[in-house]
């Protein structure tokens, strides 16, 4: 496989996803990041590029100068693909602009803070023919690969029940002090309508539609806030009636005091359960009919192909988010070098590749919108306009 090179909008000094985006995509040797926008303050993004060691012509002010001069480059020597890591409001505006540019899109999530966004962007990436990749890192853990093969081959049976919850407690100081930190998460001009649901409940919903393949349907939410002052939801649960009959419930908070990142799937089917924490990640438990439970391990032989591939280190040596995210990245470079190839898929996957992609950018948002529909409504069940 052709080594990628890549550029990244976002990624200073303080951001912690900056980081995760910059060492997942070249974790592998599969690419290389050449160039970027490292903050919206020029002078800070001169510096902050220099520090990565990135060339002083590749460092850019504004993304569409980076497109621009990177265009001006001869076809071998510009970059293949951009990562957007940038708070949710610029996440549409700069997709749309990369594919239409030439360039394969790796976007952080929610790919866009509105349907007709997302929409909109799919026509673009259908028009240009260019990968757009969406980073629902947790995806990329090899235990979610072995629960979704267990489901697709009838392990655990019809799904009857799901229950996810996503679970932080970073702004629980702001409960009793709002005027502690300022965060981008609660400006509605810059995060989108939602707070927590947009920021870690759509992770819930990825994890539910990567492992089962089902789809919501109808929503009931509840959507509140334990901050005063604050205009956006940073707690609420949503009954989810699901495609197949199956129905489930979704709880996210990032003001449940003590919390770190904690992403819990339970998913309940005739034969078996199975549950899965990513706090966690290394370990998915099935349990049996007969009460016994089945514990597989990351590494052990005894793995789907698909899991067994998404490790790098051999079994009892944790290798954590970084991991994870990489694999999201493998897959999608995988497709990249497909395209450019002009050959079919090179892997199976919930989009045809084997990492979250338009389809699940989409219903992710269409989600957040029916959520935020149905928590305003007295009626009880609200439809997942698609």
């Amino acid at each position: 496989m052709k080594k990628l090179y890549g550029g990244i909008i976002g990624a200073g000094k303080n951001s912690f996803i900056g980081l995760v985006h910059r060492a997942s995509a070249a974790l592998n040797g599969e690419a290389e990041i050449t160039a970027g926008v490292f903050s919206s303050d020029s002078a800070r993004s001169a510096e902050r590029g220099a520090e990565l060691g990135i060339e002083k012509s590749r460092i850019y002010s504004n993304y569409m100068e980076m497109i621009e001069k990177e265009n001006s480059l001869p076809k071998g020597a510009r970059i293949d693909f951009v990562i957007i890591a940038t708070p949710n409001a610029s996440h549409s505006s700069m997709t749309k602009a990369f594919l239409e540019g030439g360039f394969h899109v790796v976007s952080d999530k929610p790919m866009a803070v509105s349907l007709s966004e997302a929409l909109e962007i799919k026509k673009i990436a259908e028009k240009t023919g260019m990968i757009f990749a969406l980073t629902h890192g947790y995806t990329g853990y090899p235990m979610v690969k072995q629960a979704r093969d267990l489901v697709r081959f009838g392990r655990i049976g019809r799904i009857i029940s799901i229950l996810v919850g996503y679970t932080q407690g970073w702004l629980s100081p702001l409960i009793n002090d709002p005027e502690i930190f300022r965060t981008w998460h609660l400006d509605p001009a810059v995060s989108g309508p939602s707070c927590t649901m947009m920021d870690v409940g759509i992770h819930a919903l990825n994890l539910v539609q990567t492992i089962t393949g089902l789809k919501p349907e109808k929503v009931c939410a509840d959507l509140n806030t334990a901050i005063p002052g604050n205009q956006l939801d940073d707690n609420g649960s949503v009954l989810i009636k699901f495609s197949g009959m199956a129905n489930g419930l979704l709880h996210a908070s990032q003001v449940s005091t003590g919390e770190g990142n904690a992403l819990r799937i339970r998913i309940y089917g005739d034969k078996a359960g199975l549950v899965w924490d990513q706090e966690f990640p290394e370990v998915l438990e099935m349990m049996n009919l007969d009460g016994t439970s089945t514990i597989f391990k990351k590494g052990i032989p005894a793995l789907c192909i698909e899991a067994r591939k998404a490790s790098k280190l051999p079994p009892g040596h944790p290798e954590g988010l970084i991991g994870a995210f990489s694999n999201i990245y493998s897959a999608a470079f995988r497709a990249m070098n497909c395209v450019k190839n002009n050959q079919p898929p090179c892997s199976g996957g919930i989009s045809g590749w084997d990492f979250p992609g338009m389809d699940e950018g989409i219903t992710g948002i269409a989600f957040i919108e029916a959520i935020l529909k149905s928590s305003k409504s007295s009626e009880k069940w609200t439809e997942v306009i698609l």
